[in-house]
């Protein structure tokens, strides 16, 4: 116990020995006071050039700290509004001024959003203090009219021309352009360069975008589009006006800096569709558009041209389309194309008025447009005589000359050809100009039952397979058009029997009627006939099943008129029936399911 009692009284003894030491006075600072700006000038309006010198200088007084100057800072404060609620800061150390260049009085104006160009008044202030921030004063305001700026642009294109753009180059580089930055505060800057035809002022300029890009390059084929869109026709030279311009956003719509301009003499092709098509009086659709496809439509032959083969009516004209049922864009010529060499093919207002004209004659033509020489071609084709049909798709195989009329089209008008006949599935087959001769064949890669048919194609074009036949096997009308260059299968009926009935036969209008007397002979697929004596005042039908009155065939004049009478079915036979011609006698009735025409001729 003794000797904690000791270690007590000697800690109570120290404690009361620390409590009796005199400590020396703390160090006392004088306060400073407001400091008085001033500045250099009073109006800036520096360029470009000035980026790197000094234009504003700010100067303060001594705001008297009790320290050494080290220890004294100085924060530069510049705002638009007189409030300062959001300047920006510029911070010294000891010295009593700061100097600003113009690119950083520029970079500060543009972190505003202050328009380049236009004058602001900007005020200024100066808080001094200690290092450590301690006795904060602000200086009087100063006000001082700035004038942001922007750097010039200059464009350098890779050649000074003249360019001669080509379809066969067309995806190659036509031309490469490189630019200085036109930096603006912290923005990001954005480049685009303008096009215009050379005369043009830029109000409606062809603009190609590159980001924050300096340099870009066009291909043949792109600076072919921006030339004709600038206002060069395809195939002209003429010369073309590029400019850079700054934006300050991805938008481009505010301009910032423009560059002079730079012209290149440049000549033009026209461009190539991806599609084409042909409209007008000269052809059988008409000015319809949409046109119908794939008979007015072009096939393309290579990367350059396209080819069609297409009836043409003498005295109409006609014109190409890159898009089916759209006016905006359109080709042609000022002659029929005919001429040795084809004729230049024009484009949009380019082309006449009275648009391109068809040939003098009526026929056939296969018109080729080569968009590599600028040029088309329009050449008559030769329609066959005669049409038959040969393959194992067919009821007598490939064996040739095939069996007429079974198998021989009949010529529905001066570039058409049907037929109907029986096809199998699996089979092929081909069409034939001259029955019995190989030298020349016409056939398609498809079965033809798509919408639209198929494209014909001829001798070495055919593929080695031959025609497919449709995938079931049946009755088919085939329709072969040299005026469109298709072919269309499409299922048939047609009856197995026809018999006649009426006042004006030996049978009148007994029903079943006597046979073989008054039953016709089926000489092809779609085709009836039958010699029979007609009572003059009397009337007939056709009956595809004897003794049964649900279905009739029949017409309204007497047949006897040049191509016959048109045939007509069940409730489309008139209610006083067939007419009798007007004379007594024996007459060959022809009934045709193709053509649906019946004939009457005296024998």
């Amino acid at each position: 116990m003794k000797s904690i009692s000791k270690s007590l009284t000697a800690i109570l003894l120290l404690s009361f020995v620390a409590a009796c030491t005199k400590v020396e006075k703390l160090p006392f600072y004088e306060k400073g006071k407001s400091v008085t700006l001033s500045s250099s000038t009073t109006t800036i309006a520096p360029s470009a050039a000035d980026s790197n010198k000094v234009v504003l200088t700010l100067n303060w007084t001594d705001p008297e700290y009790a320290t050494d100057p080290s220890n004294q800072k100085f924060v530069m404060e510049m705002d638009a509004d007189q409030n300062f609620p959001a300047p920006k800061r510029f911070e010294v150390s000891g010295a009593l001024e700061y100097s600003f260049t113009g690119l950083q009085l520029n970079n500060m104006l543009a972190d505003f959003g202050f328009n380049p160009g236009d004058p602001f008044t900007i005020n200024i202030r100066v808080i001094s203090s200690y290092g450590n921030n301690n006795e904060r004063y602000a200086s009087n305001v100063v006000s001082v009219s700035m004038t942001p700026y922007l750097i010039p642009l200059t464009l350098t294109p890779s050649t000074n021309g003249p360019l001669v753009l080509g379809v066969s180059q067309a995806s190659s580089n036509a031309i490469s352009f490189s630019w200085n930055s036109s930096n603006y505060g912290n923005h990001t800057i954005y480049y685009a360069i303008q096009i215009d035809k050379a005369g043009g002022d830029f109000s409606s300029p062809v603009v190609v975008h590159y980001g924050t890009a300096t340099s870009g390059n066009m291909s043949v084929n792109d600076l072919n589009t921006y030339a004709i869109n600038a206002g060069v026709a395809g195939g002209d030279t003429d010369d073309l006006q590029f400019r850079v311009v700054s934006y300050m956003d991805d938008s481009y719509t505010t301009a910032l800096v423009k560059s002079a301009v730079v012209t290149i003499t440049t000549t033009t092709y026209v461009p190539i569709p991806d599609n084409l098509y042909i409209v007008g009086d000269a052809t059988l659709g008409w000015w319809n558009n949409p046109v119908p496809v794939p008979q007015q439509q072009f096939t393309r032959v290579d990367a350059y041209s396209f080819s069609i083969n297409v009836w043409l009516i003498a005295g109409g004209s006609y014109l190409f389309l890159p898009v089916n049922g759209d006016w905006s864009h359109k080709y042609g010529g000022a002659t029929d194309g005919t001429e040795p060499g084809g004729a230049t093919l024009l484009k949009d207002n380019a082309v006449p008025g009275s648009n391109t004209p068809a040939p003098p004659t009526t026929g056939v033509y296969k018109i080729t447009v080569n968009f590599q020489t600028n040029k088309f071609t329009v050449t008559p084709v030769q329609v066959p005589d005669n049409l038959y049909i040969v393959g194992d798709a067919t009821p007598g195989g490939w064996d040739n000359p095939v069996a007429v009329p079974a198998q021989q089209f009949t010529k529905i008008d001066a570039a058409t050809f049907a037929i109907v006949i029986n096809l199998n599935a699996g089979g092929s087959y081909l069409f034939l100009p001259v029955n019995g001769d190989w030298g020349h064949k016409f056939g398609g890669s498809t079965d033809g039952t798509e919408a639209g048919g198929g494209i014909l194609k001829a001798d070495g074009a055919v593929p080695g397979s031959n025609t497919p036949a449709p995938s079931t096997s049946g009755l088919y009308k085939i329709e072969v058009s040299f005026a469109t260059n298709t072919y269309k299968v499409t299922p048939y009926s047609v009856p197995e029997n026809l018999y006649i009935v009426g006042d004006a036969t030996p049978g009148w209008w007994n029903n079943p009627v006597p046979v073989p007397d008054q039953q016709f002979t089926r000489i092809s697929g779609s085709e009836f006939t039958l010699d029979i004596h007609l009572t003059a005042g009397g009337t007939y039908l056709f009956l595809p099943v004897n003794g049964s009155w649900d279905h009739k065939f029949g017409g309204a004049t007497d047949g006897t008129q040049a191509g016959g009478g048109d045939l007509k079915a069940d409730g489309d036979v008139p209610g006083s029936n067939t007419p009798a011609p007007g004379t007594t006698g024996n007459y060959r009735i022809n009934v045709n399911f193709l053509t649906w025409k019946y004939t009457v001729t005296p024998i």
